[in-house]
Protein backbone atom coordinates (compact mmCIF):
# COMPACT_ATOMS: atom_id res chain seq x y z
CA UNK A 1 0.00 0.00 0.00
CA UNK A 2 0.92 3.74 -0.64
CA UNK A 3 0.58 5.77 2.90
CA UNK A 4 3.78 8.17 2.38
CA UNK A 5 1.51 11.14 0.90
CA UNK A 6 0.76 9.14 -1.81
CA UNK A 7 3.89 7.93 -2.75
CA UNK A 8 4.51 4.31 -3.38
CA UNK A 9 6.69 2.41 -0.73
CA UNK A 10 9.69 0.56 -0.55
CA UNK A 11 11.38 -1.80 2.30
CA UNK A 12 15.02 -2.48 1.34
CA UNK A 13 16.78 -5.20 4.09
CA UNK A 14 20.48 -5.60 3.72
CA UNK A 15 22.31 -7.08 6.63
CA UNK A 16 26.02 -7.23 5.82
CA UNK A 17 29.31 -5.42 6.48
CA UNK A 18 30.30 -2.14 5.38
CA UNK A 19 31.59 -2.96 1.94
CA UNK A 20 28.14 -4.73 1.04
CA UNK A 21 26.46 -1.27 2.38
CA UNK A 22 28.10 0.58 -0.09
CA UNK A 23 26.92 -1.22 -3.08
CA UNK A 24 23.11 -0.58 -2.03
CA UNK A 25 23.86 2.90 -2.93
CA UNK A 26 23.50 2.83 -6.53
CA UNK A 27 20.10 0.87 -5.58
CA UNK A 28 18.77 3.73 -3.05
CA UNK A 29 19.22 6.47 -5.84
CA UNK A 30 17.48 4.28 -8.63
CA UNK A 31 14.56 3.36 -5.89
CA UNK A 32 14.10 7.06 -5.00
CA UNK A 33 14.46 8.36 -8.68
CA UNK A 34 11.43 6.29 -9.29
CA UNK A 35 9.28 7.71 -6.91
CA UNK A 36 9.73 5.62 -3.85
CA UNK A 37 9.61 6.36 -0.04
CA UNK A 38 12.79 4.89 0.71
CA UNK A 39 13.10 2.97 4.21
CA UNK A 40 16.33 0.29 5.04
CA UNK A 41 16.49 -1.96 7.30
CA UNK A 42 20.40 -2.07 8.19
CA UNK A 43 22.56 -3.40 11.34
CA UNK A 44 24.56 -0.46 13.13
CA UNK A 45 27.25 -1.36 10.95
CA UNK A 46 25.12 -0.78 7.55
CA UNK A 47 23.93 2.37 9.41
CA UNK A 48 27.58 3.94 9.85
CA UNK A 49 27.82 3.71 6.24
CA UNK A 50 24.11 5.46 5.22
CA UNK A 51 23.40 7.48 7.53
CA UNK A 52 23.50 10.68 5.69
CA UNK A 53 22.18 9.52 2.19
CA UNK A 54 20.11 11.67 0.83
CA UNK A 55 18.11 8.84 -1.12
CA UNK A 56 16.74 7.56 2.19
CA UNK A 57 13.99 8.64 4.20
CA UNK A 58 13.69 6.21 6.95
CA UNK A 59 16.77 3.66 8.59
CA UNK A 60 15.79 1.07 10.93
CA UNK A 61 18.39 -0.73 12.77
CA UNK A 62 18.38 -4.39 13.28
CA UNK A 63 20.13 -5.84 16.22
CA UNK A 64 22.58 -8.04 15.49
CA UNK A 65 21.56 -11.74 17.14
CA UNK A 66 18.36 -10.20 18.53
CA UNK A 67 16.12 -13.13 16.17
CA UNK A 68 16.98 -16.29 16.50
CA UNK A 69 17.73 -18.17 13.18
CA UNK A 70 14.68 -20.24 12.87
CA UNK A 71 12.40 -16.97 13.24
CA UNK A 72 14.37 -14.92 10.57
CA UNK A 73 12.17 -16.03 7.65
CA UNK A 74 9.02 -15.04 9.78
CA UNK A 75 10.71 -11.88 11.26
CA UNK A 76 11.16 -11.12 7.41
CA UNK A 77 7.59 -11.97 6.08
CA UNK A 78 6.29 -9.76 9.02
CA UNK A 79 8.60 -6.56 8.45
CA UNK A 80 7.60 -6.46 4.32
CA UNK A 81 3.88 -5.91 5.35
CA UNK A 82 2.62 -2.85 4.98
CA UNK A 83 5.47 -1.85 2.13
CA UNK A 84 4.59 -1.56 -2.36
CA UNK A 85 8.03 -3.76 -2.63
CA UNK A 86 9.95 -5.38 -0.23
CA UNK A 87 14.04 -6.08 -1.49
CA UNK A 88 15.47 -8.76 0.74
CA UNK A 89 19.63 -8.40 0.13
CA UNK A 90 21.17 -10.23 3.18
CA UNK A 91 23.37 -12.98 1.47
CA UNK A 92 23.19 -11.44 -2.06
CA UNK A 93 26.69 -11.17 -2.52
CA UNK A 94 27.91 -13.11 0.21
CA UNK A 95 25.91 -16.16 -0.93
CA UNK A 96 24.70 -15.55 -4.24
CA UNK A 97 28.10 -14.13 -5.87
CA UNK A 98 30.35 -16.11 -3.13
CA UNK A 99 30.22 -19.60 -1.77
CA UNK A 100 30.09 -20.26 1.67
CA UNK A 101 32.15 -23.38 3.36
CA UNK A 102 29.90 -26.48 4.29
CA UNK A 103 28.15 -25.87 0.75
CA UNK A 104 28.00 -27.26 -2.25
CA UNK A 105 28.83 -24.39 -4.92
CA UNK A 106 32.57 -24.15 -2.66
CA UNK A 107 33.35 -27.86 -3.93
CA UNK A 108 32.56 -27.32 -7.23
CA UNK A 109 35.64 -27.13 -9.84
CA UNK A 110 37.49 -23.63 -10.03
CA UNK A 111 36.15 -23.46 -13.66
CA UNK A 112 32.37 -24.09 -12.87
CA UNK A 113 32.68 -21.72 -9.80
CA UNK A 114 34.13 -19.53 -12.10
CA UNK A 115 31.66 -19.18 -14.56
CA UNK A 116 28.74 -19.37 -11.76
CA UNK A 117 29.92 -16.69 -9.91
CA UNK A 118 32.28 -14.38 -11.90
CA UNK A 119 29.39 -11.11 -12.29
CA UNK A 120 29.70 -7.93 -11.25
CA UNK A 121 28.53 -6.96 -7.22
CA UNK A 122 26.96 -3.61 -8.43
CA UNK A 123 25.11 -5.07 -11.52
CA UNK A 124 23.23 -7.80 -9.66
CA UNK A 125 22.39 -5.66 -6.82
CA UNK A 126 20.68 -3.15 -9.22
CA UNK A 127 18.91 -6.80 -10.76
CA UNK A 128 17.92 -8.58 -7.82
CA UNK A 129 16.35 -4.52 -6.49
CA UNK A 130 13.86 -4.66 -10.16
CA UNK A 131 16.68 -2.41 -12.02
CA UNK A 132 19.03 -4.86 -13.99
CA UNK A 133 18.88 -2.30 -17.14
CA UNK A 134 21.12 -0.05 -14.87
CA UNK A 135 25.11 -0.84 -15.57
CA UNK A 136 28.21 0.97 -14.39
CA UNK A 137 27.62 2.02 -11.15
CA UNK A 138 30.31 1.94 -7.90
CA UNK A 139 28.65 3.65 -5.21
CA UNK A 140 28.36 6.63 -3.39
CA UNK A 141 29.09 8.23 0.39
CA UNK A 142 27.71 11.32 1.82
CA UNK A 143 29.27 13.15 4.45
CA UNK A 144 28.08 15.55 7.11
CA UNK A 145 29.68 19.50 6.50
CA UNK A 146 31.18 18.39 10.35
CA UNK A 147 33.23 15.34 8.73
CA UNK A 148 33.94 17.80 5.76
CA UNK A 149 35.33 19.82 7.80
CA UNK A 150 37.41 18.20 9.58
CA UNK A 151 38.66 16.40 6.59
CA UNK A 152 39.66 19.50 4.77
CA UNK A 153 41.44 20.28 8.00
CA UNK A 154 43.74 17.32 8.09
CA UNK A 155 44.35 17.42 4.35
CA UNK A 156 45.60 20.79 5.19
CA UNK A 157 47.69 20.32 8.16
CA UNK A 158 49.29 17.84 5.32
CA UNK A 159 49.92 20.25 2.82
CA UNK A 160 52.81 19.54 0.69
CA UNK A 161 52.81 15.77 1.63
CA UNK A 162 51.77 12.83 -0.56
CA UNK A 163 49.03 11.42 1.58
CA UNK A 164 48.92 7.18 1.09
CA UNK A 165 45.51 5.54 3.39
CA UNK A 166 46.51 2.16 3.36
CA UNK A 167 43.50 -0.03 4.73
CA UNK A 168 45.41 -3.41 6.83
CA UNK A 169 43.01 -5.98 6.59
CA UNK A 170 39.31 -7.35 5.39
CA UNK A 171 37.26 -9.61 7.32
CA UNK A 172 38.95 -12.64 6.48
CA UNK A 173 42.39 -14.35 6.91
CA UNK A 174 42.87 -13.92 2.97
CA UNK A 175 42.38 -9.96 3.15
CA UNK A 176 45.48 -8.92 4.69
CA UNK A 177 49.02 -8.05 2.32
CA UNK A 178 51.55 -9.81 4.15
CA UNK A 179 54.27 -7.45 2.72
CA UNK A 180 52.71 -3.95 3.27
CA UNK A 181 55.75 -3.03 5.99
CA UNK A 182 58.26 -4.15 3.44
CA UNK A 183 56.92 -1.87 0.42
CA UNK A 184 55.44 1.07 2.79
CA UNK A 185 59.08 1.54 4.09
CA UNK A 186 60.71 1.30 0.87
CA UNK A 187 58.36 4.02 -0.56
CA UNK A 188 58.76 6.26 2.24
CA UNK A 189 63.07 5.87 2.82
CA UNK A 190 62.63 6.87 -0.88
CA UNK A 191 60.35 9.83 -0.51
CA UNK A 192 60.31 12.03 2.50
CA UNK A 193 57.57 14.32 1.62
CA UNK A 194 55.77 11.27 1.25
CA UNK A 195 53.23 9.70 4.63
CA UNK A 196 51.38 6.90 4.83
CA UNK A 197 48.12 6.62 6.79
CA UNK A 198 47.02 2.90 8.30
CA UNK A 199 43.83 2.21 9.01
CA UNK A 200 41.44 -0.51 10.52
CA UNK A 201 39.70 -1.59 13.32
CA UNK A 202 41.59 -2.79 16.60
CA UNK A 203 42.69 -5.84 15.56
CA UNK A 204 45.16 -4.24 12.80
CA UNK A 205 47.21 -2.78 15.27
CA UNK A 206 49.11 -6.06 15.34
CA UNK A 207 50.01 -5.23 11.65
CA UNK A 208 51.18 -1.58 11.55
CA UNK A 209 54.84 -0.80 11.86
CA UNK A 210 57.07 2.13 12.89
CA UNK A 211 58.51 4.95 10.76
CA UNK A 212 58.71 8.17 10.80
CA UNK A 213 56.40 9.13 8.11
CA UNK A 214 53.53 6.49 8.95
CA UNK A 215 50.66 7.28 11.10
CA UNK A 216 48.54 4.85 13.10
CA UNK A 217 45.07 4.77 12.96
CA UNK A 218 43.44 1.50 13.55
CA UNK A 219 41.25 1.24 16.42
CA UNK A 220 41.33 4.79 16.59
CA UNK A 221 39.85 6.13 13.46
CA UNK A 222 36.29 4.73 12.61
CA UNK A 223 35.15 3.77 9.75
CA UNK A 224 33.86 7.38 8.64
CA UNK A 225 36.48 9.05 9.66
CA UNK A 226 38.62 6.20 6.76
CA UNK A 227 36.16 6.62 4.11
CA UNK A 228 36.23 10.21 3.78
CA UNK A 229 39.71 10.18 3.99
CA UNK A 230 39.92 8.00 0.80
CA UNK A 231 38.16 11.05 -1.00
CA UNK A 232 41.14 13.45 0.47
CA UNK A 233 44.13 11.36 -0.32
CA UNK A 234 46.18 11.20 -2.96
CA UNK A 235 46.33 7.68 -3.31
CA UNK A 236 44.60 4.40 -1.37
CA UNK A 237 46.21 1.37 -1.03
CA UNK A 238 44.51 -2.27 0.84
CA UNK A 239 42.95 -5.62 -0.08
CA UNK A 240 39.49 -6.51 -0.54
CA UNK A 241 37.58 -4.34 2.47
CA UNK A 242 34.81 -1.88 3.19
CA UNK A 243 37.38 1.08 3.14
CA UNK A 244 38.22 0.15 -0.72
CA UNK A 245 35.04 0.11 -1.53
CA UNK A 246 34.49 3.28 -0.19
CA UNK A 247 37.10 4.62 -1.80
CA UNK A 248 35.77 3.06 -5.16
CA UNK A 249 33.06 6.07 -4.86
CA UNK A 250 35.97 8.95 -5.31
CA UNK A 251 38.00 9.61 -7.82
CA UNK A 252 41.35 9.42 -5.53
CA UNK A 253 43.51 6.67 -7.21
CA UNK A 254 43.87 3.67 -5.30
CA UNK A 255 45.20 -0.39 -5.76
CA UNK A 256 43.40 -3.25 -4.66
CA UNK A 257 45.08 -6.35 -4.02
CA UNK A 258 42.27 -9.47 -5.10
CA UNK A 259 41.78 -12.35 -3.05
CA UNK A 260 38.47 -14.07 -3.68
CA UNK A 261 37.03 -11.87 -6.40
CA UNK A 262 37.53 -10.81 -9.56
CA UNK A 263 37.89 -7.67 -11.37
CA UNK A 264 34.87 -8.14 -12.88
CA UNK A 265 33.14 -8.95 -9.49
CA UNK A 266 34.62 -5.80 -7.47
CA UNK A 267 36.27 -3.29 -8.81
CA UNK A 268 35.20 -2.84 -12.75
CA UNK A 269 33.72 0.19 -12.27
CA UNK A 270 35.68 2.01 -9.67
CA UNK A 271 37.71 5.03 -11.44
CA UNK A 272 41.16 5.91 -11.06
CA UNK A 273 41.74 1.52 -10.14
CA UNK A 274 44.57 -0.58 -10.65
CA UNK A 275 43.98 -4.37 -9.64
CA UNK A 276 46.58 -6.56 -8.46
CA UNK A 277 45.94 -10.32 -8.84
CA UNK A 278 48.12 -12.76 -7.93
CA UNK A 279 49.30 -15.12 -10.95
CA UNK A 280 48.05 -18.51 -9.09
CA UNK A 281 45.04 -21.05 -10.10
CA UNK A 282 43.05 -20.97 -7.64
CA UNK A 283 42.52 -17.17 -7.87
CA UNK A 284 39.60 -15.28 -7.61
CA UNK A 285 38.35 -18.53 -6.01
CA UNK A 286 35.07 -17.48 -5.15
CA UNK A 287 34.95 -18.65 -2.31
CA UNK A 288 34.57 -17.21 1.69
CA UNK A 289 37.25 -17.97 3.93
CA UNK A 290 36.80 -18.52 8.08
CA UNK A 291 39.89 -20.44 8.74
CA UNK A 292 43.44 -20.76 7.49
CA UNK A 293 42.50 -24.48 7.26
CA UNK A 294 40.84 -23.45 3.91
CA UNK A 295 42.82 -21.68 1.67
CA UNK A 296 46.43 -22.91 0.39
CA UNK A 297 49.08 -20.67 2.31
CA UNK A 298 52.95 -19.63 1.38
CA UNK A 299 54.85 -22.16 4.07
CA UNK A 300 57.05 -20.31 6.14
CA UNK A 301 54.52 -16.94 6.43
CA UNK A 302 51.33 -18.83 7.09
CA UNK A 303 49.68 -16.41 4.33
CA UNK A 304 47.30 -17.11 1.52
CA UNK A 305 48.83 -17.64 -1.64
CA UNK A 306 46.81 -14.69 -3.29
CA UNK A 307 48.27 -12.69 -0.53
CA UNK A 308 51.56 -13.68 -0.65
CA UNK A 309 52.35 -14.25 -4.38
CA UNK A 310 51.61 -10.59 -5.46
CA UNK A 311 55.01 -9.26 -5.59
CA UNK A 312 56.51 -6.14 -3.67
CA UNK A 313 57.80 -5.08 -7.09
CA UNK A 314 54.40 -4.94 -8.69
CA UNK A 315 52.72 -2.52 -5.83
CA UNK A 316 55.81 -0.42 -5.81
CA UNK A 317 55.76 0.18 -9.26
CA UNK A 318 52.12 1.38 -9.34
CA UNK A 319 52.78 3.71 -6.24
CA UNK A 320 55.33 5.38 -7.91
CA UNK A 321 53.42 5.59 -11.30
CA UNK A 322 50.59 7.30 -9.22
CA UNK A 323 53.40 9.09 -6.73
CA UNK A 324 54.86 10.87 -10.35
CA UNK A 325 51.89 11.92 -11.63
CA UNK A 326 51.37 13.73 -8.04
CA UNK A 327 54.89 15.35 -8.14
CA UNK A 328 53.96 16.40 -11.70
CA UNK A 329 51.16 17.92 -11.07
CA UNK A 330 52.36 19.08 -7.29
CA UNK A 331 55.78 20.05 -8.49
CA UNK A 332 56.13 20.85 -11.99
CA UNK A 333 58.59 18.28 -13.08
CA UNK A 334 56.95 18.03 -16.38
CA UNK A 335 58.43 16.43 -19.47
CA UNK A 336 60.61 13.76 -16.89
CA UNK A 337 57.43 11.73 -16.47
CA UNK A 338 57.44 9.22 -19.20
CA UNK A 339 61.24 8.54 -18.62
CA UNK A 340 60.73 8.37 -14.94
CA UNK A 341 58.11 5.41 -15.17
CA UNK A 342 60.58 3.64 -17.46
CA UNK A 343 63.40 3.58 -15.06
CA UNK A 344 61.08 2.75 -12.62
CA UNK A 345 59.87 -0.45 -14.69
CA UNK A 346 63.63 -1.35 -14.75
CA UNK A 347 64.22 -0.94 -11.41
CA UNK A 348 61.58 -3.03 -10.34
CA UNK A 349 62.18 -5.55 -12.52
CA UNK A 350 58.53 -5.10 -14.39
CA UNK A 351 59.28 -6.31 -17.43
CA UNK A 352 59.09 -9.76 -16.67
CA UNK A 353 56.69 -8.80 -14.36
CA UNK A 354 53.16 -10.19 -15.68
CA UNK A 355 50.72 -10.58 -12.23
CA UNK A 356 49.62 -7.24 -12.25
CA UNK A 357 47.12 -5.29 -14.17
CA UNK A 358 46.30 -1.43 -14.81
Amino acid sequence: MSDRDGMKTVLLLRWGAWGDCVMITPLLRALKEDGYHVTVNVTRRGRDIIKYDPHIDKIVEYKENSVSDDKIPEYWTELAKGYDKFINLSGSIEEGLLAREGTEDYNLRHTERHEKFNHNYYDRTLELGGYGHIKGQSGELHFSKAEEDEAKAYRHRMKGKFMILWALAGSSYHKAYPYAELVAKAFLDKHPEAMIMTVGDSLCEILEWQHPQTYKYSGKWGIRKSLIMTKYADLVIGPETGVLAGAGCFDTPKVIMLSHSSKENLSKYWRNCSTLSAPVGCQPCHQLHYTLDSCPLVEGIKSPVCMAEIKPSALLYLMETVYDKWREDNVMVHGKREQNILNRRRWYGLERQQSYSV
